[in-house]
């Protein structure tokens, strides 16, 4: 299927690794021309090269926090100033703190602020103004179906990825007659450095290897595997395209069916 996406300009945020790497060599894959940023300059920069290089589109990268709102939108105007448009935008972060509700301090709960909600919310109203102007473009945010079934020991990841949710679909329905789609994917095990983070920390609670729980972990899934960041990729990448242009303000599962929730 040609999803005719070759031409466009996506912006990754947290596109180094795991999910935001994936998105990003699919829509490389698919002639996206492509601009990402992440923490890490090592990491940032060998993605960025391997993407040049193996899709050969054009790679823009550049260090950013995109918890810092100085960092964030100095990021994106380098995007605007070098391709004049910014036609895809998803929406990634790394994860929050794990922790109980009463335990984590306020300091944290401020932080998992600014990067799972504020990040979001500033990169979509940096771009919703050049996209109206375009009369196209695309949004969309990766979550976690903790905003369906909220998760253990994850408050803050609980509380504002329901958030920025909720912000997604709200601004769904403000900019969908100006050709805009905004979308949310609800992640569920994909395998990434997050996912060991988080499987090395329960394996530990529980007193085994992280090999046992991972063997644990799958045969829980329906499918009993974890999912890979170029599977949701391909997710991204159709929600980025014409292909599924009667959809907006949607909240899809991409989590091997571990989900029970109806709605």
């Amino acid at each position: 299927m040609d999803l005719k996406l070759s031409g466009k300009v996506a912006v990754i945020l947290a596109g180094s690794a795991g999910i935001g790497k994936g998105v990003a060599e699919v829509l490389a894959q698919e002639g996206c021309t492509i601009a990402i940023c992440a923490r890490s300059k090592d990491r940032l920069l060998n993605t960025s090269d391997f993407i040049q290089k193996k899709y050969s589109v054009e790679v823009f990268s550049k260090i950013v926090d995109v918890s810092n709102a100085i960092d964030l939108d100095e990021f994106l105007e380098d995007v605007i100033e070098r391709f004049k448009v910014i036609d895809i935008l998803v929406n990634n972060t790394g994860g929050p703190k794990t922790g109980k509700t009463t335990e984590l301090s306020n300091n944290e709960y401020q932080d998992a602020y600014e990067l799972v909600l504020m990040s979001k919310v500033r990169a979509s109203k940096f771009v919703v103004p050049h996209m109206v102007k375009n009369g196209y473009g695309r949004i969309i945010n990766i979550e976690s179906t903790s905003v369906k079934c909220v998760l253990d020991n994850m408050t803050l990841s609980n509380v504002f990825r329901s958030a920025s949710v909720a912000f997604s679909k709200t601004l769904s329905r403000e900019v969908v007659q100006h050709g805009i789609r905004v979308h949310t994917i609800m992640s569920g095990a994909v395998m990434t450095d997050r996912l060991t983070e988080l499987g090395e920390i329960a394996a530990n609670n529980e007193g085994i290897t992280f090999e046992q729980w991972k063997q644990k972990a799958q045969s829980s899934t329906p499918m009993e595997r974890f999912g890979d960041p170029l599977e949701f990729g391909n997710l991204v990448a159709f929600l980025a395209s014409d292909k599924s242009d009667y959809m907006t303000g949607t909240c899809i599962a991409f989590d091997g069916g571990i989900l029970t929730t109806i709605t």
